[in-house]
């Protein structure tokens, strides 16, 4: 039950923010200095780098960190947002290595990317193929073969390298507008609850 509950109040906000996009869209494509270009849909694939290192052992729940888009984000071969359009991600989960075995725990989500001040929301995190090192196996023969000694083994700690590449989903569609002819800005922005 308090999953569902979670889930809800998580659903809540994302809904408003498409619901912000839509306004804030069809509003300035009603004005006389803006368009509507190009929509994004939702779960397009993107590619994603980590700006920063993050490590397991000095990651805190709640931190938010910088990512940028490794490669345009294209939609039926046109670039909707160029590489190197920043975001930002937040760890959810992190714990540091223990005794026995135990390795250090790493859970982050992408929530957004910046193109133009209008904030494409991102899901579904997934790194490239490289994966960690599992030591529960370690822990497990050692303790069979020396018994206390093993309380004293640790695991490894789970450490993301900056540049490291990574894939996300666009989570709504989010509809572009770009300025008419003559028009002096193209920014858009957008409120969050």
């Amino acid at each position: 039950m308090r999953f569902f509950a979670v889930a809800s109040l998580l659903a809540l906000p994302l809904a408003n923010v498409a619901a912000a996009q839509d306004e804030s869209s069809a509003a300035q494509a009603a004005s006389p200095s803006y368009s509507i270009c190009c929509t994004i849909p939702a779960l397009t694939e993107i590619s994603f780098e980590f700006v920063n290192a993050m490590n397991s052992k000095t990651s805190r729940i709640g931190e938010r960190f910088p990512i940028r888009l490794a490669a345009p984000l294209m939609v039926d071969g046109r670039e909707m947002v160029p590489a190197g359009t920043p975001g930002e991600g937040e760890v959810i989960h992190a714990d540091k290595s223990r005794f026995g075995g135990k390795p250090g725990e790493l859970v982050l989500a992408v929530r957004w990317l910046d193109h133009k001040g209008i904030r494409i929301p991102l899901r579904s995190l997934r790194y490239a193929s490289t994966r960690g090192k599992d030591n529960t196996g370690t822990a497990i023969a050692v303790a069979a073969a020396v018994g206390v000694v093993a309380m004293f083994v640790t695991g490894g700690e789970v450490s993301i390298p900056a540049g490291t590449l990574a894939y996300a989903k666009t989570r709504v569609a989010v509809t572009l507008v770009e300025p008419r002819s003559g028009a002096t800005t193209n920014v858009i922005t957008t409120k969050e609850p």
